[in-house]
């Protein structure tokens, strides 16, 4: 017998039964609702360039990217002084707006303008596992292109708040940020665009390590004391008086205006248990975000981080049009919307219906079947032997979302309250 692990890859997940039910039902709440609000699904391949993966994002992701080795002929191991280049030909995708990016690009004569576009599929991250983040995990966009009003935003929001009402996982407060507000406020301390990218994915770090953890990173990367003092110092003011604190650190009141209208506006339509508010502290690692940036958190005793988020990246289209598309996202985080649900049974209008009919050696098949077929008009139906352990069968059938049992050859049905 061969000594092999039975566990699963550090960073990714079995999902039995049960747990697929829950998942799949969730994911067609999602799908009909995103629907219901004009968005169009399509799929993108999971493997993609690595031209196309690297080019455009300065923050994390390509760092964490899996990538595959060149097969046959095309790996040359023999080669002297190789390179990373010489070994790797693509990437798997850590995330589905790239590829969507390169999707539009290809179609754009084809689709309607403004193009409100639905994914759902899986992305690769090689990043240190933690709870309700892992390394394989299901994406669930929806990206609007051709908009460049807030409108976009309002339409993204006002439907990611119905999918997280309808599956239970509330109360949320969505936190929203302007790239442009951090970039505005990063040139009027001091620091140069060379320079704000590295400053942005420190910022990034804010909610882990705190102002002081971000002013003490900024200065072990050899940043000028003046200007980290002068940025801490802007992002603790603006913390504490709020949004409209930025117009004293070079923010132009349009940007600040074009928040506070997708604040308002949002707030509005928001279901009960769900608002908006801003936070300057919300960055989002991605090096392409242009404009508006946005998470959603879910916060309880034990459970607090975001659990979706998206923005604006109305620069990704030029590298492959030569021109700019106003482009903006978001994406709920369904591993940890699932984890939340099973720890905290938030699903309230979850219905199992679902019947086990036992049968014994004698039982004529006809009659089996026949019956089987009546009791799908009510039931999904598994047909099986009688056991003969029934308390531990039964108990195996309740977690898997079993409610009854039809005993064939008695003509019985059992509950499992009975």
């Amino acid at each position: 017998m061969l000594n092999v692990k039975t566990t699963p890859v550090k960073g990714t997940n079995d999902i039995g039964p049960f747990d697929m039910e829950i998942m799949e039902f969730v994911l067609d709440k999602i799908r009909h609702i995103y629907k219901n609000n004009g968005f169009l699904q399509i799929q993108t391949p999971i493997l993609e360039n690595l031209d196309l993966l690297t080019s455009g994002d300065s923050g994390d992701n390509p760092k964490n990217m899996f990538k595959t080795i060149k097969r046959g002929a095309k790996l040359d191991l023999s080669k002297e002084n190789l390179q990373e280049r010489d070994i790797v030909e693509e990437g798997l995708r850590y995330d589905l707006t790239v590829p969507l990016s390169r999707f539009y690009a290809g179609n754009l004569d084809s689709l309607p303008k403004p193009f409100k576009v639905l994914q759902i599929g899986e992305s690769f991250r090689a990043e240190n596992p933690q709870k309700g983040r892992s390394r394989e995990f299901t994406q669930c966009d929806i990206d609007i292109f051709g908009e460049s009003d807030n409108i976009a935003e309002i339409d993204l929001i006002i439907s990611a708040m119905q999918v997280y009402n309808e599956i239970g996982v509330k109360p949320i407060t969505f936190k929203i940020n302007d790239r442009m507000i951090l970039n505005q406020i990063f040139s009027f301390v001091g620091f140069n665009n060379e320079e704000i990218s590295d400053v942005l994915i420190v910022v990034d770090k804010i909610d882990k390590i705190g102002l002081n953890g971000v002013y003490e990173e900024l200065i072990k990367l050899n940043f000028d004391k003046q200007k980290v003092d002068k940025l801490v110092n802007a992002l603790c003011d603006i913390k504490e008086k709020g949004i409209n604190e930025c117009l004293n650190y070079g923010v132009e009141k349009n940007t600040i205006y074009n928040l506070q209208e997708i604040i308002n506006c949002v707030n509005k339509f928001a279901p009960a248990d769900f608002k908006i508010i801003f936070d300057i502290s919300i960055v989002r690692g991605q090096g392409y975000y242009t404009g508006t940036i946005l998470e959603a958190y879910y916060e309880c005793n034990t459970f607090s981080r975001a659990i979706g988020g998206g923005g604006r990246y109305d620069k990704m289209l030029y590298k492959f049009l030569g021109y700019d598309v106003p482009a903006v996202g978001y994406s709920i985080g369904l591993v940890p919307c699932l984890t939340l649900i099973k720890e905290y049974n938030l699903l309230k209008n979850y219905k199992k219906n679902k019947i086990a009919l036992l049968y014994n050696k004698d039982v004529d098949k006809s009659a089996l079947f026949n019956k089987k077929k009546e009791l799908m008009i009510d039931f999904d139906v598994t047909v099986m032997p009688e056991p003969k352990n029934y308390k531990d069968t039964m108990l195996k059938l309740k977690k898997l979302g079993y409610n009854s049992i039809y005993k064939m050859y008695d003509n019985k049905l059992i509950t499992f309250d009975d």
